[in-house]
């Protein structure tokens, strides 16, 4: 997570892309100056959305001024609620302006999230993000709700459908296999579908799912052990989970769970 000044933020570099979407998302609470939207047109100053952290920067004028909000994948832990308005930026919107409406509200959990992040409490974190997930369904309320009858709709059902049945089921089911034939489609289309519209196939997504949770374990205050966390996650063995997360994140479990208790 990052936290910046408008000016700090237009003119820092571009994020580097390997293709796809990117794992970031942004919320910018602009003070002053404007914001280019994906039609041409210029908005005044407000709270705004972005999807896609790279397409974040450029879009605000020169003499915008405010903070920009920068969360990445792994500290959010997965929230479906980010791929939710992703796709409801529909055909690819990069940045959502958020209702006059619902702004209040919004401003007041932002200045929670920034009190808790220039904080020393304990559980900060924790609370940066049940307050971001509260902004999030704020922010939900404000945008139209989707069409329905063809088929970028059904494209946008099935990311939803799997989205949910992910994050109910991940312990259970590690395999894009086992997600479509829940969803009586093929691996195949659903992999295409999901990289179409979220920019990551279902097994980057079901991969992301399980080091989330993973991660978020490895840094509970229970200190829990190696063979505790590969069975709450549905592993057989740690020697089983151990592998899974190597060739997952590259990183040896047990070094990087070292490295998180000398951050703490």
């Amino acid at each position: 997570m990052q936290i910046q000044d408008m000016q700090t933020f237009r003119l820092q570099a571009l994020p580097a892309r390997t293709g796809g979407a990117s794992n970031e998302i942004q919320l910018v609470h602009l003070t002053q100056g404007a914001c280019l939207l994906d039609n041409g047109a210029a908005s005044s100053e407000g709270l705004y959305f972005i999807r896609s952290a790279a397409s974040g920067q450029g879009v605000f004028s020169r003499d915008a001024r405010g903070h920009a909000f920068t969360f990445t994948h792994d500290f959010i832990h997965y929230i479906p609620l980010v791929y939710e308005l992703c796709l409801l930026g529909a055909a690819g919107k990069p940045v959502l302006r958020v209702e006059n409406s619902q702004r209040g509200d919004t401003y007041e959990l932002l200045n929670l999230i920034r009190a808790e992040w220039e904080s020393d409490r304990p559980y900060r974190l924790d609370m940066i993000r049940d307050y971001l997930k509260i902004l999030l369904r704020q922010i939900a309320r404000c945008l139209p709700a989707p069409k329905t009858g063809y088929s970028a709709d059904r494209k946008t059902g099935l990311v939803r459908q799997f989205l949910s049945l992910l994050d109910q089921q991940f312990i259970l089911l590690k395999k894009v296999t086992d997600y479509a034939a829940n969803l009586h489609v093929t691996a195949n289309h659903l992999n295409t579908t999901l990289k179409e519209l979220t920019g990551v196939t279902a097994s980057e997504h079901i991969r992301r799912r399980i080091l989330s949770e993973a991660r978020m374990l490895a840094t509970h205050k229970e200190n829990y052990s190696m063979k505790e966390i590969a069975y709450h996650l549905g592993f057989e063995d740690k020697s089983h989970f151990s592998k899974y997360f190597k060739n997952a994140s590259g990183k040896n479990f047990t070094n990087y769970k070292k490295e998180l208790s000398m951050e703490a």
